[in-house]
């Protein structure tokens, strides 16, 4: 439910703080007085384009700000909790503040939000159906729109979708392969000979690197083994000079003086340890010394080895050890354009049986939507009757044209067809009505609608447009009686159209200081009476009118 509207600096609004009820509200005043500013205002705040004329002459920025009671809108609930927006006590607060320069910032609960997320939440909050809305009726996506939402059927589209993508997919392929043959089989080639040359290579994770590990050791084997046998002599072999000689003496010395100071203890045990390590160290190295070979042709292996990595790595520009993943690479490759180029007559088969598959769905999805058709087309003729049309026929053709390039709405074409005179043969809706008779049928498919969907408010701009008499009295209480259940909002400026209403706000025009402002004000049942005598009359208020504006209140209440 839509509960509060707060506006400043817009256009000629000064500031202006509006709550709004349940039930059916009417907007009445003067011409020119911007009974639809806050319809203007509120289109900003649920993503509409702004522009520097949004902004009150004289000041810097207009702010804009709606609040939602969103218990009865799980659709708009949902889509805060998918976008983690904070939403602790079912209240949705759409902030928008437009510069002088046109630019814009927008808030959804206080988190920034981009002009494409308020317009998907705000059609989860609110619908405006304006004069303008009439003309989308005309055209085949809207109406088909309509068709879908009444049929909820909008969930086949995903499957839809998937099976146009996947025909549209197989065909790109075959398309490539034609247009790009003679390139495609110089890369499979070019492929095909480095893949024979690597696989001969056969690079491997981690290969090089032991390679070069193992050459540098047999590289040096010299090196090695004398430095083996030096540490050896150093570390014990040399009786008088030895490493261990001389920390036997020192440990000896120190054994012999612990026992006087025991705080030699501690020191006498690391040189105990000490030596405990050299012999460990000293039988290391002996063990590996002795067990150290040379082997020259294994060395010659490991040089031819290193050698074809370096010359395969210049050839191909990666480093040695990171040719087993360009090996990988090419290889993965060469079997996906393998696949390809043996399988046109498989693709061509694959995009047989995604059109089948294709086609089968959307034939479902047509069937269906007959179905909602005569629902829908039988629910628009007894409205259309209603308001003053009473040989109205309002018909929906859905034509399955197979030839139509696959896409996730199926492949029908939706007509709406009318005939307003007995004996008239069904036209094209664009054709065939009047701007009022259209005015009426938009209204009679928005009351059909909240029936069916969710959205918890409706806001009428001037849908009456073109009636008057009985139809305006028709018209009225089919407002008043979507407004029982869902939150209607309706500008109008016929009288009685307005009296149906549970509330009412009067807009006016003020020039104050030299600067036009607008004011929007609730009237009580005194001020309701008033302003529907207007409506009747002009700005000349009779007793007749007044009279007849207090018996169309007590007419719908």
């Amino acid at each position: 439910m839509f509960n509060h509207l707060t506006i400043k600096n817009f256009a000629i609004v000064k500031d202006l703080s509006i709550d709004f009820k349940n039930g059916m509200t009417a907007i009445t005043g003067e011409t020119g007085a911007g009974k639809s500013i806050a319809i203007d205002a509120l289109g900003l705040c649920l993503g509409d384009r702004a522009d520097a004329n949004s902004v009150r002459t004289g000041t810097q920025k207009a702010e804009i700000t709606a609040e939602f009671d969103i218990s009865d809108a799980p659709l708009a609930s949902r889509y805060l909790e998918e976008h983690e927006i904070e939403n602790e006590d079912q209240t949705v607060i759409i902030r928008r503040v437009i510069s002088q320069d046109g630019k814009s910032k927008s808030y959804i609960n206080g988190t920034s939000a981009t002009l494409a997320q308020l317009k998907t939440l705000g059609e989860l909050l609110i619908n405006i159906h304006g004069q303008s809305a009439h003309h989308q009726l005309f055209k085949e996506d809207f109406q088909l729109a309509i068709l879908d939402n009444y049929g909820d059927l909008n969930s086949r589209y995903d499957e839809l979708d998937r099976l146009a993508k996947k025909i549209h997919s197989i065909k790109k392929q075959i398309e490539e392969l034609n247009e790009n043959q003679e390139k495609f089989e110089a890369r499979k080639s070019l492929l095909h000979f480095q893949m024979d040359e690597l696989r001969k290579a056969d690079p491997k994770e981690g290969e090089f690197e032991e390679l070069e590990q193992e050459y540098s050791k047999l590289a040096n084997i010299d090196e090695l083994i004398n430095s083996c046998h030096e540490s050896m002599e150093i570390i014990r072999d040399n009786d008088r000079y030895s490493i261990l000689s001389l920390l036997n003496n020192v440990i000896g010395r120190m054994d012999s003086v612990a026992g006087i100071d025991s705080n030699l203890s501690n020191a006498l045990n690391m040189l105990h340890e000490a030596e405990i390590s050299l012999e460990e160290s000293y039988d290391e190295i002996h063990s590996y010394a002795d067990n150290i070979d040379s082997d020259p042709e294994r060395l010659k292996y490991l040089e031819k080895r290193i050698s074809h990595y370096e010359e395969l790595s210049r050839k191909y520009h990666v480093k040695p050890e990171e040719l087993h993943v360009f090996f990988r690479d090419i290889r993965e490759e060469y079997e996906s354009m393998t696949g390809l180029a043996g399988s046109a007559e498989e693709l061509q088969n694959q995009l047989f049986d995604a059109r089948r598959a294709y086609v089968a769905a959307a034939e479902e999805l047509s069937e269906q939507r007959r179905k909602y058709a005569l629902e829908l087309e039988k629910k628009i003729t007894d409205h259309m009757h209603e308001l003053a049309m009473p040989y109205g026929q309002f018909s929906i053709g859905v034509d399955f044209e197979k030839t139509k390039n696959p896409s996730a709405k199926g492949n029908d074409v939706i007509r709406f067809m009318v005939s307003i005179n007995p004996g008239q043969a069904p036209g094209l809706l664009g054709d065939t009505v009047s701007g009022g008779e259209l005015a009426r049928i938009s209204l009679a498919i928005q009351e059909i609608y909240a029936e069916k969907v969710s959205t918890p408010s409706l806001i009428f701009d001037e849908v009456d447009t073109g009636i008057s008499g009985q139809t305006a009295n028709v018209v009225g209480k089919l407002l008043h009686k979507i407004g029982e259940t869902t939150q209607v909002i309706c500008v109008t400026h016929l009288p009685q159209v307005a009296s149906s209403a549970h509330n009412h706000f009067f807009v006016q025009k003020n020039v104050i200081d030299q600067s036009t402002e607008t004011s929007m004000t609730e009237l009580d049942h005194e001020g309701r009476v008033k302003e529907i005598a207007r409506l009747l009359s002009g700005d000349e208020i009779t007793r007749n009118s007044l009279a007849s504006a207090e018996e169309l209140l007590n007419q719908n209440k």
